[in-house]
């Protein structure tokens, strides 16, 4: 009867590996030519975590099996990491002579409220962020509050309709053609002691799933009902197939960016709508590093909605610069999204 188990367990588990490469290879996939297949890297934590409990189930009936998970999961360690870095040695204050603090956060037009109050408490969280260079989405035009805010911790800025890029660092010349038609990308360089640096805040296109689909979605799960879980995720993933399209073209531009400022110091961040098991993702690890990846810990969900657990907010750098530690800032009520924070540290000439 054990053997007969075993048989059987082996033969699930090697199903969850499959589906894990398949999930993980997803990134692979061009979002224009395979719009839905492309979206296959949204089902990373099922089929991770399926990977995972085998270790538990293996522990406990047969120790030996435990190696089936364990090599499946091998030869695509690095994107699980991507997805979930395990760093725990961080440190937010570097030993280096030249440190840089960057943020991003899409600020919902700053529309969101405190619910205990009444107030939004943008002062509390851009001191609480304290960065050197603020990137911010959807923000709108910057003016109230959090005008008056930015102004007043040293801020400048430069921005569009839709995105900006706000720094305590000089800028240098005005905002830096992307060949971006719409509003979604927006590069300038600051000065960096002797340096220059180039910085990238952008606003790939959303999924523009209605609310009430995401509501009926939830309580089809919590009432089990399969048919209408289908229904409502066949909807679903249409607006994510559609959107993803849309955003293909923006990465590529991206892409085109990053390539013609091969070499340069750059930053890059904003709300990207995709996760770290992603076309898009992969095609900015090309060039950059992640700084989550590199010293942020665990999932960092950065989207705040109930439901939809995932990390679209991203930092990138180049190699010249160290990520010592990255976090999502959940102190604060946010927008539909949280933001997050990374210290930088120069890397010296040696090292590059």
């Amino acid at each position: 009867m054990k053997n007969l188990i075993v048989t059987l367990l082996a033969g699930a588990n090697v199903c969850t590996i499959l589906i894990l490469w398949a999930v993980c290879f997803s990134s692979w996939l061009s979002p224009t030519l395979y719009p839905r297949l492309a979206q296959a890297g949204l089902l990373m934590p099922i089929a991770l975590g399926a990977n995972l409990a085998f270790v538990f189930l293996w522990f406990v009936i047969d120790i030996k099996g435990i190696l089936l998970p364990l090599i499946g999961i091998l030869p695509v360690y690095s994107i699980c990491l991507d997805y979930c870095p395990l760093n725990f040695s961080r440190d937010d204050t570097p030993d280096s002579t030249q440190t840089l603090r960057v943020a991003s956060f899409n600020c919902g037009n700053w529309a969101v409220k405190d619910s205990t109050d009444g107030k939004w408490n943008t002062p509390q969280l851009l001191q609480e962020l304290n960065a050197d260079i603020l990137c911010l989405q959807e923000q709108g035009s910057i003016n109230g509050e959090a005008g008056t805010t930015l102004k007043d911790m040293g801020y400048e800025w430069i921005s569009n309709s839709n995105v900006a890029i706000c720094s305590k660092l000089p800028f240098i010349g005005d905002s830096i053609p992307t060949g971006n038609t719409g509003y979604s990308i927006i590069a300038c360089k600051v000065k960096n002691g002797e340096d220059t640096l180039l910085v990238v805040s952008v606003h790939l296109e959303s999924s523009h799933i209605p609310v009430e689909e995401r509501i009926a979605l939830g309580e089809h799960i919590q009432t089990h009902n399969r048919d209408e879980i289908k229904k409502s995720g066949r909807v679903i993933l249409g607006f994510l197939s559609t959107s993803a399209v849309t955003r293909a073209g923006q990465v590529n531009k991206l892409d085109s960016l990053l390539t013609a400022h091969k070499g340069e110091s750059i930053v890059l961040c904003g709300d990207f709508n995709d996760t770290p098991v992603s076309n898009a993702y992969r095609k900015m690890n090309r060039h950059l590093k992640n700084c989550f990846r590199e010293s942020g810990r665990g999932l960092g969900l950065t989207y705040s909605r109930p439901g939809f657990w995932v990390r679209i907010d991203h930092i990138f750098v180049s190699d010249d610069w160290e990520s010592c530690r990255t976090r999502v800032v959940r102190k604060y009520p946010s927008s539909d999204h949280f933001p997050i924070v990374t210290t930088l540290s120069r890397k010296s000439i040696s090292a590059l």
